[in-house]
């Protein structure tokens, strides 16, 4: 399960209801979990290459960058979204 990896960092049942709607109905959000999906399994790989070349080192680096930002982005709809529903 894609989302997995974020509703594992939720705290409850309703706040984890919220993601998968989300996720569920927002196609640039699910592009986001999606893709960070996928870098978490690249970056998982590229890690257990032993030694690692100084390409494999760069490239690592890269992964994990964009997939910090996605995560950032990832949160940041998710709190917006939660917000909104807890307003209205």
């Amino acid at each position: 399960m894609k989302k997995g990896l974020f509703l594992k960092e939720l705290s409850n049942e309703e706040e984890k209801k919220l993601f998968t709607e989300l996720y569920e109905n927002d196609e640039k959000f699910k592009e986001w979990v999606d893709r960070h999906y996928e870098l978490n399994v690249k970056v998982d790989k590229l890690e257990k290459h032993n030694p690692m070349s100084h390409f494999l080192e760069m490239e690592l680096e890269s992964l994990k960058k964009e997939k910090l930002k996605l995560k950032d982005l990832i949160w940041a709809k998710f709190n917006e979204y939660k917000k909104q529903k807890m307003e209205g």
